[in-house]
């Protein structure tokens, strides 16, 4: 082939791949494809994919298929700054994420510098509301409750409830563990339940057995934890090799990979506050339940959720703005109402922090019922 042909056809590849591009809006994800958060960001892309197939098959939006740009974040603060500077190099309309609370607080200012919109459904630190809104960083915009919102609820519950008095706390060494364990004393100390103790680990460690015999001995009601998904079972399955019989309260996932210790009756009478259930029936969480189960013979969990009602978001506010330039799209999610799949009006105050519907639910019998739905301080 001749110098000029090659040529040719290079300039042919490239204009065949700006031309597709062009049909294309490309969203960014930061998620943790690896590391202690690797098996519930399966579960977040499980909700981005049933989402965008459901927007592309309906036409896209402004005439354009939706192409999601996902980049590993491992759910640590420098790499996270690294997804999102990649991200931003792929000119993204969006950026979805970043999953863990230390990732989405290390990415949002390079977001607010890059003028993107950064949606977060999963992220629960506190402090991701107090930087975020109008004044602060007014790029970040998050769909699920914080864990103080979380922990009001919880403890509402608890007090009126009136089974557990004394609490030991156990989180991980991270925004979210602090962060959670935080919120918790703060409810607690207003709603006169105790706490006897707190315990912070890294993540990844490899035993929690001295950690848990400790805590026995000091008798409490249940244990609140604030963990990721691989260390909280790592530490339910250490409790059941004791014979534990302490259940456990503040975050913990009333599914997933905590499903078999649930079935095998290792959280009797535990008691979470969480994001999200596929138990509520809306025909938006019809819908996402038949997909998932269709798809991944599974049901949707928190993070699937996230995955899906985010990009149905930004979906809509890019069909509001008329436009992917991302300011147009950040000025449209300010003023948006959007009904996500659990029939919850979101809309954003002025921390931008969208609906704050916490569901409490409880374990008795190996089964998770819904005890309650507490919406917080809406907008």
């Amino acid at each position: 082939m001749s110098l000029k042909a090659m040529l040719l056809g290079m300039g042919l590849a490239t204009a065949l791949t700006l031309s597709a591009t062009a049909q294309t809006i490309l969203i960014g994800v930061g998620a943790p494809s690896t590391g202690p958060a690797a098996a519930p960001a399966v579960w977040q892309r499980w909700g981005l994919d049933i989402a965008a197939d459901k927007i592309n098959a309906a036409g896209g939006v402004l005439g354009r298929r939706i192409e999601i740009r996902s980049y590993d974040n491992r759910c640590n603060p420098s790499e996270a700054v690294n997804a999102t500077n990649r991200l931003v190099e792929d000119k993204v309309a969006v950026i979805l994420g970043m999953h863990c609370s230390s990732a989405t607080l290390a990415a949002m200012p390079l977001a607010a510098q890059a003028r993107i919109p950064l949606i977060e459904g999963i992220a629960s630190s506190p402090r991701i509301t107090e930087l975020s809104g109008m004044g602060r960083n007014e790029w970040t915009f998050r769909i699920n409750p914080s864990d103080a919102d979380m922990m009001e609820a919880l403890g509402t519950y608890l007090h009126r409830a009136g089974r557990m008095h004394r609490f030991a706390v156990v989180g991980e060494d991270t925004d979210f563990g602090r962060g959670g364990a935080a919120a918790f004393a703060a409810v607690a100390e207003k709603n006169g339940l105790q706490i006897i103790s707190t315990d912070f680990h890294p993540q990844s460690l490899p035993d929690f057995t001295p950690l848990l015999t400790r805590i026995r001995q000091s008798r409490p009601d249940a244990i609140a934890i604030f963990q990721l998904a691989g260390d909280q079972l790592n530490m339910l399955r250490n409790a059941m090799q004791l014979n534990l019989r302490i259940p456990y309260a503040g975050r913990f996932d009333p599914g997933g990979n905590n499903a078999t210790i649930i079935g095998a009756g290792g959280m009797e009478n535990s008691i979470t506050a969480w994001t999200y259930s596929a138990e509520i029936d809306t025909p938006e969480n019809r819908y996402l339940v038949e997909q998932t189960r269709a798809r991944f013979n599974a049901v949707p969990l928190l993070q699937t959720w996230a995955g899906y009602d985010t990009l149905r978001l930004a979906a809509q506010a890019i069909a509001e703005a008329g436009s992917t330039d991302p300011e147009n799209i950040r000025d449209a999610l300010r003023h948006t109402s959007f009904s996500n799949a659990m029939g919850q009006a979101v809309r954003f105050d002025d921390h931008f922090q969208g609906a704050r519907a916490v569901v409490i639910e409880r374990i008795a019998d190996r089964k998770v019922t819904v005890e309650q739905v507490v919406a917080i301080g809406q907008p």
